[in-house]
């Protein structure tokens, strides 16, 4: 009987973690690798997520931007704007998150990038 509840509660302990960490995937510091017309474009951003909603900033060789977005499964969706010589341009990220790595698409408008991620 004691074997029992034991395992019981290791078990509700073990999947409350797994739901906490879920809800928390993308949460801490990432190193990002843009692989833009131009080259290579490597940006940090910290994320902080909230349920299914996720903010951060990310800095890179334009400066720092504030993002929005949300995490729906794995699936990261995100909108920041740049400021650049030419004036401002609106960008929307999606990823796919799979632990410590992710992987998708930059929308800047003229043409999209490919990048990847990884959590520090």
């Amino acid at each position: 009987m004691i074997q029992r509840l034991l395992a019981l509660a290791l078990s509700v302990f073990v999947f409350s973690g797994s739901a906490a960490l879920a809800q928390n995937a993308v949460s801490g510091d990432w190193s990002l690798v843009i692989n833009g017309p131009q080259g290579a474009i490597d940006s940090d951003v910290t994320f902080t997520q909230d349920g299914d909603k996720v903010t951060g900033t990310m800095s890179g060789p334009q400066g720092e931007s504030a993002v929005t977005g949300t995490m729906a499964g794995s699936t990261l969706t995100l909108a920041f704007n740049v400021v650049t010589p030419n004036g401002p341009i609106d960008i929307k990220m999606t990823a796919e998150v799979t632990g410590p790595d992710m992987k998708g698409t930059l929308d800047y408008g003229m043409g999209t990038a490919d990048f990847t991620g990884k959590k520090k």
